[in-house]
């Protein structure tokens, strides 16, 4: 320890000291402290939710479809003459926390999505005021949620801040959208496990082709159809390497 470094500690000992005889054992809110704001361990910041059903499949299908929805709905609102919901930046934001930009890391079992507010900006590349104006509009529009959450600095028993700001704990809340929009989110995600689950054929599908009576054949054209199909969906949901570190993805 330096000799600095021993006289902050002496006089912030002194300080407590001080402040403990004249009664003053309370320092009250920490002033840079936000309201609201709850300790990361309380299970009011337990808010993370599974993106889609948790797998790696079924969570870049339910991104690719959030996003078409919304993307569809700013169109829609621009066509009919008003302001977009979201915008450009609004758009680049909400890509970011989906993972789609890099430097977000995203867990799709958990839904844990915590990154601070200058990685975001950074990730999407824009302003970090852009990133709070952004952030507020997609909590007004029922897409987005937070948590702020603080966490204790450790200087128990010392005159100064018990608790720092660390960054909020997002979630998604599609329930909060717009009706007619939630239904269009409701209905591509059901044709979506209804072609990966393979039920019932979608809507406009071709009828099936007549398979040959040779198995070896069959299973020929079986695998080709899965490689085929695989192809399809990395390249409309699959992310860059390293995008989702979080739940395995490398691409």
């Amino acid at each position: 320890m330096t000799a600095a470094s021993m006289t902050r500690q002496t006089k912030l000992v002194m300080k407590g000291f001080a402040a403990r005889l004249a009664g003053n054992t309370e320092r009250g809110a920490d002033r840079k402290v936000r309201r609201g704001s709850v300790d990361a361990r309380d299970r009011r910041a337990q808010v993370y939710r599974p993106i889609g059903d948790g797998t790696t499949a079924g969570a870049l299908g339910w991104i690719d479809c959030l996003l078409k929805v919304v993307a569809e709905w700013d169109d829609q609102e621009r066509q009919r003459g008003g302001a977009r919901p979201l915008g450009l930046h609004g758009m680049r934001v909400l890509e970011t926390l989906l993972g789609r930009r890099g430097g977000v890391a995203v867990d799709f079992k958990t839904g844990r999505l915590d990154p601070a507010i200058d990685t975001i900006a950074r990730a999407a590349r824009v302003a970090r005021g852009t990133v709070i104006r952004a952030l507020a509009q997609l909590k007004r529009l029922g897409i987005l949620d937070w948590v702020r959450r603080t966490e204790k600095t450790g200087a128990d028993g010392v005159f100064g801040p018990q608790r720092r700001q660390i960054s909020n704990a997002y979630f998604f809340t599609p329930e909060g959208l717009p009706a007619r929009v939630a239904q269009r989110l409701r209905d591509l995600l059901a044709r979506r496990r209804v072609r990966r689950e393979g039920t019932q054929p979608p809507p406009g599908a071709p009828p099936a082709r007549p398979m040959p009576s040779n198995p070896e054949m069959r299973a020929v054209l079986a695998r080709m159809e899965a490689g085929l199909d695989r192809r399809a969906e990395e390249a409309s949901a699959s992310p860059p390497s390293g995008q989702y570190p979080l739940s395995g993805v490398q691409g």
